[in-house]
Parts: structure tokens; sequence; C-alpha cells
């Protein structure tokens, strides 16, 4: 039952709370109408400023929100249940209140309800009775909406009113309102005039300038127009040209707030609003150069123009006020930094060329007002810089030496020397080479050297060769960048330009040594004159001295002279082992005169000078002096005998090679007129080609001019036969040389009658004619040479047995003198026998002088051993007269020892040119296949039989004792010479350990075989020579001999009609750098020391300054 009273209950407690949303709504409405009337009111007849302003409106808002709280809140949450509602009890009391029946029944039964116990049905009954009789009264109906009529009066008038405003003034609300609203801003009394700022946007930048600009509008315009700063600070504004007020506010550093004042009227109040503007603060610049710079990286702070290399990295870090984003535009292009965190960013750039850079901040006002420019400088790197000098070896083409400098701005990493061959026509023979030249990779600027061995390229005559050098830097970024050095061009010369060079060579020799002759005879002249100055003086006198130094200074300067002189010949030599086609023989006397030509200067003659200066400088006594004077006499006599020999000799050399050269040319020159009438002849068949018979009388011209100048060759080669003092026989050739030229000259015009038949019958008739001139040249020249072998060897042999008679007379007349008392009559005779010994030597002393101008193979100590077995004799003849017998037996000894050494180095001499006579050196190309060692027994089988007719002929002489023994001797050496000869033939012949190839090698052991038994009975002949046994057996042996050698003639013979491969020792050339290039290698050693002392962290402007001060240093 109780359950209906509380729902009862319920439904009055929302009737009782929408009545109290009603009564406050009433009143609410009243209050806020009341209120609006009365703000707007007093609003628009007060004419408040915006404090007064602010106050309304704040206040109209205080009712509002009391009513929207008091009278609307409150009763919709209490309705709601979501604030404190009103309790039972309440209800219940309100209730009794209204209606008098119950009282505090309702209360009462409440109270009851909350006290029963499911026990007390007594209690239980008395609640069900006291609801039953509540439960039918209404409980609702004691409120009653009907009562709220009563509020009406407090909201009707203030609407009404209101309304009637609305109807009649309605501008009192409208503009009262929005003053109201916008109690913010200034509402002045309306003036004349109206104040029209200029400027459309009230901002200003933080720390600038800001021009405020005023216009002023209307019919009555005011006098002066003031500016107020915040309300208190007044600032007259200047009258532009316009019309228009300014005023600058400066370094604006917090927001303004400002009006206008004019004829006591202001206007409305602004404010200007302060926002920053972005700016830059700093930043640090990080420059990483590229790393084959091998430079350090640098950090630069607040540094924004620079010189860097190119390829340098740049790392930006930026530091700014008020900045949003920052950007980097260089060359066009806008690079966006990345922000680190507020105000900090990052940025970097490779540059590779110079260019300006700007820096640009933004942040959402603006941008940064000054353009923020700087530069960077890049360097580039530059191409290398090279220079080329050449010095090349004109002598012999051997090598030719590459240098000079090369430089860079950074580094240089390669030089390199590339090279081509082109033949005589200009086809290409070899391809392009590439030859590396080593340098210093880590040095910028630095000579090189390089010497470049051109004799491996083996060029010929006429080919040409095109080189140049490329050097390349160390470019990190763009790649290593090259330059090269322009091309050059060698030539080799051709066989002709050689030909005259070494005529001129040649000639030039001749005069040097015709000169240095003319000299040491001059020499020897001033020598005699110092001689007879300083005889029978016992002090020098000042004429004497500066004679002796006269005399050292021209033996200076013919000693450098000779020098010179040997100098040009060794390199004339080398240049005709390099370039001449010779004969072993001619290499041989080559060998020979540059080892005469060598030993012209002797230790000794150098020692007896030096004693001479130092004689001079201490002031020795004139007979001190005159003894090493004599000495020196000596010396230089010897001296002037050589060079008149080797004069000799010299010329008969160069009339040997040139008929060499002439037999070999007229071979040449035949085989290509042979040649020529074979592609005549074909021509023939090939009519109406006209080019074609053309080249044919053009080769035929060719021809006829190279056998001119081979008429010219043969001419000069009389005339240096004439100059020699034992002139060679030469044939005459000029009947030939008519019928060479005739028929050259017929076939010149018959080609040009295209009479091709007849032509090529005149070119091989012409062809024949040089042949018939080569042979008879080759005959000649053979001929001569055997005919002058044999006459020398007679003459040696003569010579050797006069001396050998000398050394004996010599001894036996030594021994007498010891015997002999100086007051015995012998005394005189004996005298007289040595002095007649002393002619005798002076007879073999020419004897031997004029041979020695003939033969290649006596060295220049023989001739100087005469010399001193001469003057022995002469000082012992002297020491005989003045009676000093021990002084005069020493001379004779010496004498004698000379005697017997002369014998030895003679006898050598001999058996050298009867073994040059028997093996026919290789390459003379003279005789029937002379100069081939293979062919040697025909010259060795003449010089046995010769030999065994001897050994007979002194079988049947019947001689004895000593005289039969010298003999002896000689055939045994003789013997000796001829089975070296042999065995040296034994050797070539393929006969030795090797024994050549196949079928040659076969031959080659069976003629070896017979050639080793020919050595066994050729060493029994000696043995029965020397002990003096000369028996029929021996005679027969040598007949066997002599068969036998005759037959290995043959044998020979016909191996020799096989072809033969020839060859040569290798030689090592001399490569020696010309005097003029050293300067190279002194600068490159200067240039290394003065870098010796630059610290390797140097930046590279100084690098560079420094490389710079060294090119200048060079120049």
């Amino acid at each position: 039952m109780i359950e209906n009273i509380l729902i009862q209950l319920k439904a009055y407690k929302k009737k009782y709370y929408q009545n109290q949303l009603l009564k406050g709504a009433l009143l609410g409405v009243g209050l806020l109408a009341a209120a609006y009337l009365l703000v707007n009111v007093l609003e628009y007849y007060g004419n408040f400023g915006k404090g007064v302003r602010t106050t309304l409106f704040f206040s109209f808002w205080g009712v509002l929100a009391f009513v929207f709280v008091r009278w609307i809140l409150i009763p919709v949450a209490r309705l709601l249940n979501l604030n404190k509602a009103l309790s039972d009890e309440q209800a219940a009391q309100q209730i009794g209140q209204f209606f008098p029946e119950i009282k505090d029944k309702l209360l009462n039964t409440l109270q009851l309800s909350q006290m029963t116990v499911a026990e007390n049905s007594l209690l239980q009954a008395s609640i069900a009775q006291k609801t039953q009789e509540l439960s039918v009264v209404p409980f609702t109906q004691a409120i009653n909406f009907g009562e709220n009529r009563k509020y009406l009066r407090y909201a009707v008038p203030p609407i009404g009113i209101i309304i009637l405003i609305l109807l009649f003034v309605p501008q009192l609300f409208t503009e009262s309102t929005t003053r109201i609203w916008r109690y913010q801003e200034t509402y002045l009394p309306k003036a004349p005039f109206d104040f029209v700022l200029q400027n459309s946007d009230l901002k200003a930048y933080q720390g600038e300038d800001y021009d405020i600009k005023l216009r002023i509008a209307g019919q009555a315009l005011p006098a002066q127009v003031y500016l107020q700063l915040d309300g208190n600070r007044k600032q007259k504004m200047e009258l532009q040209a316009n019309g228009d007020y300014t005023f600058t506010l400066k370094n604006i550093q917090k927001p303004v707030g400002f009006s206008f004042e004019a004829a006591g009227f202001n206007s409305a109040e602004y404010d200007l609003e302060l926002i920053s503007r972005p700016n830059l603060t700093g930043f640090n610049a990080r420059l990483e150069y590229p790393a084959y710079l091998h430079k350090r990286n640098e950090n630069l702070s607040n540094v924004g123009n620079f010189t860097v290399p190119a390829g340098t990295l740049v790392r930006w870090d930026f530091e700014g006020i008020a900045t949003d984003s920052l950007y980097v535009v260089a060359g066009g292009q806008m690079l966006a930094a990345e922000p680190e965190s507020d105000n900090h960013f990052k940025a970097s750039r490779k540059f590779v060329r110079s260019t300006d850079y700007e820096i640009k901040l933004k942040n959402k006002q603006a941008a940064n007002k000054e353009n923020i420019k700087y530069r960077v400088d890049v360097i580039p790197d530059l191409h290398p810089q090279i220079t080329l000098e050449q010095y090349r070896d004109t002598a012999l083409f051997n090598f030719m030496v590459l240098g000079g400098n090369i430089s860079d701005d950074y580094g240089l990493t390669r030089l390199q020397l590339t090279y081509k061959v082109t033949d005589s026509k200009g086809h290409l023979r070899q391809k392009e080479k590439h030859v590396p030249i080593r340098i210093n990779s880590g040095q910028a600027s630095q000579s090189y050297l390089y010497q470049w061995n051109i004799d491996s390229l083996h060029l010929k005559p006429n080919e040409s060769l095109e080189y140049f050098v490329t050097v390349w830097d160390n470019d990190g970024v763009s790649g290593a960048k090259s330059s090269r050095s322009r091309s050059y061009q060698f030539q080799m010369p051709s066989a002709q330009d050689f030909e005259k060079e070494m005529d001129a060579s040649a000639e030039k020799t001749e005069k040097a040594l015709d000169a240095n002759t003319n000299k040491a005879n001059e020499l020897r002249k001033e020598l005699q004159k110092v001689k007879d100055r300083l005889r029978g003086k016992k002090t020098l006198s000042w004429q004497d001295k500066k004679a002796i130094e006269e005399l050292l200074k021209k033996k200076e300067d013919l000693q450098k002279q000779i020098e010179q002189m040997q100098k040009e010949n060794d390199l004339n030599k080398e240049k005709q082992e390099r370039f001449g086609q010779q004969s072993q023989d001619i290499k041989e006397k080559y060998e020979n005169l540059q080892k005469l030509m060598n030993e012209l200067l002797d230790d000794k003659t150098k020692k007896l000078y030096e004693e001479l200066q130092k004689l001079l400088e201490e002031k020795t006594s004139p007979e001190q002096l005159q003894n090493t004077l004599e000495k020196i006499d000596k010396q230089e006599k010897n001296l002037s005998k050589e060079l008149d020999r080797a004069l000799e000799l010299f010329k008969k050399l160069q009339f040997e090679q040139k008929m060499e050269q002439s037999v070999k040319k007229l071979d040449e020159l035949a085989e290509k007129q042979e040649k020529l009438a074979e592609k005549t002849e074909q021509q023939q068949d090939k009519k109406g080609n006209e080019a074609a018979q053309e080249e044919l009388k053009k080769e035929q011209e060719e021809l006829n001019k190279m056998f001119e100048e081979l008429k010219e060759d043969l001419k000069a080669l009389e005339e240096l036969n004439k100059g020699m003092e034992d002139p060679s026989e030469m044939p005459d050739t000029e009947n030939e040389q008519q019928n060479v030229d005739s028929e050259q000259e017929n076939s010149s015009e018959q080609l040009n009658q295209k009479q091709n038949s007849k032509a090529a019958k005149s070119q091989k008739n012409a062809a024949k004619e040089m042949k018939k001139m080569s042979k008879s040249l080759q005959a000649s020249m053979e001929s001569q040479e055997s005919q002058e072998n044999e006459e020398n060897m007679e003459d040696l042999r003569n010579i050797l047995e006069n001396l050998i008679t000398l050394s004996f007379d010599q001894e036996d007349l030594m021994k007498e003198f010891r015997q002999v008392n100086q007051l015995d009559p012998r005394y005189i005779t004996l005298s007289q026998q040595q002095l007649k010994l002393k002619d005798d030597a002076v007879v073999i002393e020419d004897s031997l002088n004029a041979l020695a101008k003939r033969v290649f193979q006596i060295q220049s100590f023989v001739t100087r051993e005469v010399g001193e077995m001469k003057g022995n004799m002469e000082e012992s003849v002297e020491a005989i007269r003045q009676r000093r017998q021990g002084v005069a037996a020493g001379k004779q000894q010496l004498a004698m020892t000379s005697m017997n050494n002369l014998a030895l180095l003679l006898n050598d001499v001999l058996k050298q040119m009867q073994e040059q006579m028997a093996q026919s050196k290789p390459g003379s190309g003279k005789g029937k296949k002379k100069g081939k060692q293979k062919g040697g027994a025909g010259g060795m089988s003449e010089l046995q039989k010769q030999l065994n007719q001897r050994i007979e002929g002194l079988k049947k002489s019947g001689k004895s004792g000593r005289e039969l023994s010298e003999e002896l001797a000689k055939l045994a050496s003789e013997q000796e010479a001829l089975r070296k000869a042999l065995q040296e033939m034994e050797k070539m012949s393929g006969g030795g350990e090797n024994g050549g190839e196949g079928g040659e090698k076969e031959g080659g052991q069976k003629a070896g075989n017979k050639l080793s038994e020919l050595k066994k009975e050729m060493e029994k002949t000696e043995q029965d020579l020397v002990n003096k046994r000369i028996t029929q057996e021996t005679i027969n042996r040598q007949r066997e001999i002599l068969t036998r050698l005759l037959e290995a003639e043959n044998a020979m013979r016909q191996r020799e009609q096989d072809p033969k491969r020839e060859s040569r020792t290798g030689k090592e050339l001399t490569r020696q750098i010309p005097p003029s290039f050293e300067q190279y290698l002194k600068q490159k050693e200067k240039q290394v020391e003065l870098l010796k002392t630059i610290s390797p962290a140097v930046t590279p402007f100084y690098k560079q300054e420094t490389n710079r001060y060294f090119q200048e240093l060079k120049n």
C-alpha cells in the first residue's frame, strides 16, 4: 500500500519543479528585459567610454548568468534528479499544509513505514489503514500553475517598452547594443571630418620601424593632427605634400596602441600588432675537401665567403630567430635546409664552379628582410702542364734523352711516352706504343728525365719515329685530365747521308792526325830549344821559367787535342760498327788502329811532365831539369812517330774501306740494273701503260745518277791512294766506265722511244760491265793485299833475324867488355864494334818503323821498345867513350833485354800475320770466299807448302851450330802457328763438340776428325824441329800434311756453297747523357732539397706559389 503513496509523492515533486521552472522563466525574462533596457538606455544617452561599456557588458552577462542558474538550471537539474531534490518528508509537509484533512497523517505514515518490522502485524495494519485513507486524496492538486500569472507583471512591462522603442527609436538598441558588444573599441563623438587610416595591415616587425599614414577626409579640415600612443603620449604628425599625415615609430620592441586627435576630436583606437621577422644569428661552415687532395677539412665560423678547390663539400649549421624554414639558393637552385631543432637547420652542397649563394629564412608571418648573400670562389682543377726538351744521340742514334718539367695544381698520377714508326714511304710500320715514365706522384711540380733506347726499335735508314709525352693529373672529381707535348719527329739518315757523314768524320780525323803530328814535331823543337837554353846554366832565369811553362802549356794543349781526337775516333768506330757493313778484316784493322790511337798518351810521359812541373815549382837546378827534359824528349820522339804512323795507317784503312764499299756498290748497282731490265722486258708486253713507262724511265735515270756518284767515289779513291806514302796499284776501269755510261744512255733513249726490248738489252749490258768493273777492283784488291802481306811477312822475318843476330852480337860484345881493361888496345876495337851495333839498331828501327806504317798488328809498345833499345845503346856508347865500363855494361844489358823483348813481340806479330793469312778472317769479302774461316784451308796449304820447302832446303844446306838452331827455332814457331790456325779452323768447321745439326753435323764431324789427325802430325814435326832432328820421315810427314790440307781445302770449298748464317757478338754500348742535359739533374736535386723545407700541411695556395717559385728558379 505504501508504494502507492510514494508514487503520488513522486508525481507531486515533478509538478512542483515544473512550477518552479515556469515561475523562474517568467521572472528571468522580466529581469533580463529590464536589464537589457536599462543597459542600452544608459549607454545610448551616456556615451560612455570603453571602461563603462566593459562594466555594462559584463554586468548584463552577470544578470543573465544569475537568471539562468537560479531559475533555469537548478529546477531542471532537480527535475532530472541531477541535483539535491525535494525529500518525501518535505513534500508530505507541503501536502498536509495544502489539505487540512490530512495534516500530519501523511508524514506519520511515512515515518511509520520506515520503522516497520515484519513480525509487528499491529503496526502494519495501522499503516495500511492510514494509507487507504490517504490514497483518495490527489496530491498533485496541491500545485496550481495558474498562481504564476501574478509574475507576468514583472515581464510584460519591460518587454512592452522594448517593443515600443524598437518601433519608434530602433537605433537606441542597435547602436547601443553594438557599442556594448564591442566594448573594446572606441566610439567617439562624430567629428566634422573623418580619420582615414591608410595602413591596411597593422602589423609591425620587432626591432624595425613602422610608418603610420593618415588621411583627413571632409570639408572642414583641422590645422594639426596628433598621434596618441598608448593613451598618454602625444606626437605631432607630419603633413606630406599629398595631404597625408605620417609618423614613424622607431625600433618597435612591443605592441603599440594608438589613436588620432585633431581639433578636439579623437579617432577610434588602433592596436599595432608586433610580429617577429626571421633572422640569422650565426652559422658554421665545414669544408670537406676531396679525398685526393689529402687536405685536412676546415671549420669556419660566421664566414660565408670562401675559396675552395673544385669538388669541396660544404656543410652548414645555421642558427636563427623565429625561423620556421631556411633555404640556400645557389646556381638557380633552392636547397631546403633540414630542421634539426627549433631555429636550428643543416644544409650541404658540393661546389664544382664559382657561384653566388643566398640564405633565405621564413616563418608564418614573413621572410627575412635583408638579403644574406655570399660567394664561393671555386679553384678549378686545371689541366697539368708539360714541357719537353730532347737530346738525341746524333752520332750513333742509340738513345734519346727526353726531359722537361711537369706540374699540376694538386698532383700527378702518371707520365707516358707514345710513339709510332713509319717507313720511308710514310706507311705505318709499327702501331702506336706506350712506354710509362717513372715519376713521383706525390710531387705536384717536378722534372723528369728518361733515357730512351731507340736502338731497340731497329730503325732502318729513312724511317721516321714520331713521339710525344702525355701527363695525367690526379683529379678525383671529374676524372684524371691529361696534357701532352707537341709531337716530335725523328728521321734516321739514309745510307747516302751516313756515308757522307763518315767521309766528313774521316777527313776531320785525318786533319786532326796531321795537325797533331805537326804540333808534336813543333813541341819537340821547343823541347830542344829549352834543352839548349839550360845547357851549362847553374841557375834558372825568368825567361827560362817562362820557356818551360810555355812548353808545359803546349803539351797540355796537344794532350787535349789528342784526347779529343781519340774520342772522335772511338765514336767513328762505333758508327761504323752500327751502321756500316764492314768486313771482318776491316773491323780488326779498325780495332788495331783504335788501340794505337788510344795508346798515344802513355802514363810514363804524363808522369815525366808532372815531374817537370814539380821541379819547376821547387826551383830545382837546371841539371835536374835537363835530365827530365832528356827523358821527355825520348817519349815525345816516340809520340811523333806514333802519330805519323797512325796517320799513314788511317789513310791506308780509309783506302781499303773505300775500295771495299765501291766494290759492294757496284755489285748492288749491277743487281738493280738487272732487275730493271727484267721489269723493262715485262713492260714490253703491256703496251699503253704510260705511267709504268714513266716509272721505268725514272728508275733508269736514278741508276744513271747513282753510277755517276760511284764514278766520283772512284776518283776520290784515286786521290786518297796518291796521298799515301806507299800507294797501291789500282786497275784502270776507264773503259768499263765508258761502256756503262754508253749502255745506260742508250737504255734511257730507248725507253723514251718506247723501245723496251732494246732498252732491256742495254740495261743488261750495263749490268755486265758493272760486274766486270767489280771483279776487276776485287781482283786488284785481293792481289794487292796478298802481295803486301807476303812482303810484310818477309820484311818482318828479316827484321826478326837481324834483331836476333844483333842480340847475340850484343851479348858477345858485353862479355868481352867485362874482360878487357880500359888501357887495353882492344878497348878501342870493342868501342868501334859497339858503335857499329848501334848503327845496326838504327837500321832495324827504321825498317820496323816503315813496316809499322803498313802492318796494323804491330802495337805501339813495339815501336817504343825499339826506342828503348836504341836509347840504351846510345847511352852505352857514351859511357864507353867516358870509360865508364860499369855503366856501359848496364846499358848493354838493358839494350839486350829490349832486343829479346822485341824478338818475342815481333815473333807474336809474325804468328798473327801467318794466322791471318791462313784463316782468312770472316767478313773480309776478298778473294775466293776469303773472310770465311771455313775456307781458310787454301791459305794454309800455301803456307804449309812454303814451310815444307824451307825444311827440305835446310836439311840440304848443311848448316850447323847457332845458325842451324836459329833457323830450326823459326821453322818450329811457324809450324806451331799453322797448327793453332788449323785448330781454330776445326772449331769453325763444326768438328768440335757440337758439330752442327743433321747432315751438316755428320760432315762436320768427319772434317773435324781429319783436322785432328793433321794437328797431331804437325806436333810431331814441331818436336823434330825443336830436337834438331830432320829425317826423311819428317820430310814424308810434311808431304802427307800438305796433301791432307789440300783435301781439306776442297771439302771446305764445297761446304761454303751452302747458305751461311753469320752472328755477331753482342756489345754493350756506352750510354752517355749529353753534358747540356745535366742541368735537369741539378734542377731536380735542388727542387728536392727545397721541398724538404716545406711543411706538408701547407694550403694549396701556398703550395702553388712554391711551385711557381721553383719554376722561376729553373728559368
